[in-house]
């Protein structure tokens, strides 16, 4: 018994030293079509993270890029069927041109909606042959994907997002999350998943804003045990109460620093443009947070 205390301290402390040595990260979630966004603002600027949002899996299997209901209404792109690429080179250039030339080393992708992925797991499986292994894999390699996103605000079931999880790492993606709350149900992912392939779920870009304005990041990464990028809302016309300017984002970075979380980030790249606000001051604002 004392044997296994000790054990046990050592591979808690051993874990805490893993999540405060993580490297910073500066994220940045995607809303606006990225055909029309300011794409060199966006890879130079100095974010080492986008997480393009949010593709739609169909009820066939399918992938869709639903441009219509995101930030711009652009027209609506089919990506992936039947485990091929149709969505032409438009979007698989603009994805992979994000790590070219390019602060970006990650690219992320947020695939929903859950309910419908816990579907397609626990009636077919996660298998290399069924159809959203097939259509997953098409869209890394079209894409040059790192890691697949999940933002479940309201299925949370553990069985299938364990399995989903694993099939993520057996394709040869990361598995990232976007919560706002239900922290013990994401410690509990956390611990489930990486038990089965260590690291594979290596980051959480937890919402401080709307339903998670009173989030502490601190506290989510004890529970947790990995690192923790909280997210904020850039100014915006949508929400304003949320939006935070370059100097509000950057006072509230400054004292989650002080809680040791990996980094922050923001929602979303449309806001930033549509209100004519600055890249690089909102980059900043993490940059002099986290020196």
């Amino acid at each position: 018994m004392l044997h296994f205390a000790k054990s046990s301290i050592l591979l808690t402390f051993g874990l805490l030293l893993a999540v405060h040595a993580a490297p910073q990260v500066s994220s940045l979630f995607i809303f606006k079509d990225p055909a029309t966004s300011d794409n060199d603002a966006i890879k130079t600027t100095g974010f080492d993270t986008v997480v393009t949002f949010a593709l739609n899996i169909q009820s066939n299997g399918d992938i869709l890029y639903p441009l219509s209901a995101l930030g711009g209404g652009s027209p609506d792109v089919l990506l992936v069927s039947d485990g091929s690429y149709v969505g032409g080179s438009k979007y698989a250039d603009l994805m992979k041109s994000y790590k070219i030339d390019s602060t970006i080393k990650r690219v992320e992708a947020t695939v929903g909606p859950y309910g419908l992925i816990q579907q397609f797991v626990s009636n077919n499986g996660t298998g290399a042959s069924t159809v959203l292994y097939r259509n997953l894999a098409a869209l890394k390699a079209a894409w040059n994907l790192d890691a697949i996103n999940n933002d479940d605000e309201e299925t949370y079931d553990m069985q299938s997002t364990v399995a989903f999880a694993a099939m993520v790492g057996a394709i040869g993606l990361k598995y990232s999350a976007a919560p706002y709350t239900n922290i013990d149900y994401w410690a509990e992912a956390v611990t489930k998943i990486n038990s089965q392939s260590p690291d594979l779920f290596d980051r959480v870009y937890l919402q401080c804003y709307d339903g998670g304005a009173g989030n502490d990041p601190g506290q989510w990464q004890t529970a947790l045990g990995i690192p923790i990028t909280p997210i904020l809302w850039v100014v915006n016309s949508a929400k304003p109460i949320y939006g935070k300017t370059p100097e509000q984002a950057q006072s509230l970075f400054t004292q989650y620093k002080a809680e040791g979380v990996s980094g922050g980030g923001y929602w979303n790249n449309y806001d930033i443009e549509q209100q004519n606000s600055s890249y690089i001051d909102y980059f900043e604002a993490i940059g002099s947070a986290f020196t």
